[in-house]
């Protein structure tokens, strides 16, 4: 489906409530399933790639089409090693090209029986459960951080536990203090001392968990409030100390003019109209999944910049460097990248001719559909937003978007409008 977005007032007032987080429900899911006694989840993520994982946990087959979900492919890859059984993991066309090998090959080192069945390196996976000894082991943890959190989470089950060193410089390495942090609340003990993370054989401890909203869908309401000419909006389910590390968002996005509080358990946000001539120039390593909403907004307040620390979305549901270069070009955005960095040239903008491609990506639909507080655009395909942020389209109504469907091949207009 194609939606045609536009926004007449270009000032923001909402209350809003984000979805829950799917980092910490894919995680939880795990833990729940590794649990010996029974624990209740609330508040559970319903992304696609959340309710992905729900099914394949609870499946009885043994062939298991994990779709477009990665978090749940490299979480699955390891939680099926160490159970008993036979099994095909496999995903989407993209899901086949995005490399799996340094977990595979690190499970593979302490027992477990792994194997290729199309390309090597990649899904699908035919997968011979069975106990694990664990053990001393390396991993190159520059590629993805869910390697390292897949493995962890597998660990307190080992025979012998697992003492893991990271090798490289660790991207996204607030996810993997967050899958600790997790593990913790449920009862795990760990250590991570220089590059070694130590985890010790013991029993995860069964405790109800509320999940909170997710931090990383802030970053495209932030978006729009710094493109906005004024902007209000209230938060509520963030956590003021919460595990997740997107959190920095607020930081991020008092570049632009955003001031935050927190009062009773809800989050204030508020634009305040300033000259903006900071230095944007920053290094997201540790916050990868940011950079969209980050360059989107830059473009659309003309601001230059050099992001750097974004290897790995090549890897993503989309290259998102590219789809970044691509789709900003059809509003005359002059931008470089290559393998690490995206260089951003101030630019005068104009209206698209041509339709924004969401390449199949989330956050792609996501970044660029603030734009519309520009100028009326165009976006092919939105529903991929399901993935991780199911009421995105609803939320931004709520900002005063104006949203319409192009097409009309599926049920989705229907449940988007007719409210």
């Amino acid at each position: 489906m194609d939606f045609l977005i536009s926004h007449t007032s270009k000032s923001i007032n909402a209350d809003l409530i984000l979805p829950p987080s799917k980092s910490i429900s894919n995680r939880a899911l795990i833990i729940q399933s590794l649990c010996q006694s029974k624990l209740t989840l609330f508040n559970l993520s319903q992304s696609s790639d959340t309710q992905s994982l729900v099914q394949a946990l609870q499946t009885t087959s043994k062939n298991i089409d994990i779709g477009d979900a990665g978090t749940s492919m490299r979480f699955l890859t390891a939680y099926l090693s160490q159970q008993e059984g036979s099994y095909i993991l496999t995903g989407s066309d993209r899901m086949k090209e995005r490399p799996i090998s340094h977990l595979v090959e690190t499970l593979n080192s302490i027992g477990a029986d792994i194997n290729y069945l199309e390309k090597d390196g990649f899904p699908p996976l035919a997968i011979n459960g069975k106990n694990l000894e664990g053990g001393q082991v390396d991993i190159s943890a520059s590629v993805s951080s869910q390697f390292v959190s897949a493995l962890l989470l597998i660990a307190p089950t080992l025979k012998n536990g697992l003492s893991l060193t990271l090798k490289g410089e660790p991207l996204s390495r607030p996810y993997i203090k967050m899958t600790l942090d997790i593990m913790r609340y449920f009862g795990i003990k760990s250590s991570w001392t220089n590059n070694t993370i130590h985890v010790e054989p013991q029993n995860y401890i069964s405790r109800d968990l509320k999940v909170e909203s997710d931090w990383s869908s802030l970053a495209f309401i932030l978006q729009a409030m710094s493109i906005a000419k004024s902007a209000k909006v209230s938060i509520a389910g963030l956590s003021k100390d919460s595990w997740q590390g997107d959190s920095y968002v607020l930081t991020l996005f008092e570049k632009f003019g955003i001031q935050h509080e927190f009062n009773h358990n809800k989050l204030y946000l508020k634009k305040i109209n300033e000259d903006l001539n900071g230095n944007y120039d920053i290094n997201l390593k540790d916050n990868p999944d940011l950079a969209q909403a980050y360059c989107c907004t830059l473009s659309a307040l003309s601001k230059s910049s050099q992001i750097k620390g974004l290897k790995n979305l090549k890897l993503k549901e989309s290259h998102r460097l590219k789809a970044l270069h691509i789709e900003l070009k059809k509003i005359g955005q002059k931008s470089h990248y290559n393998e690490d960095t995206i260089q951003l040239e101030t630019s005068t903008l104009h209206i698209p001719i041509e339709s924004f491609d969401s390449h199949n990506d989330h956050r792609m639909a996501m970044c660029l559909s603030p734009l519309a507080l520009l100028f009326e655009i165009k976006i092919k395909h939105v529903e991929v937003v399901n993935k991780s942020y199911p009421s995105y389209w609803d939320d931004l109504r709520k900002m005063g978007f104006i949203i319409s469907p192009l097409t009309h091949s599926n049920n989705l207009s229907h449940k988007l409008f007719q409210k």
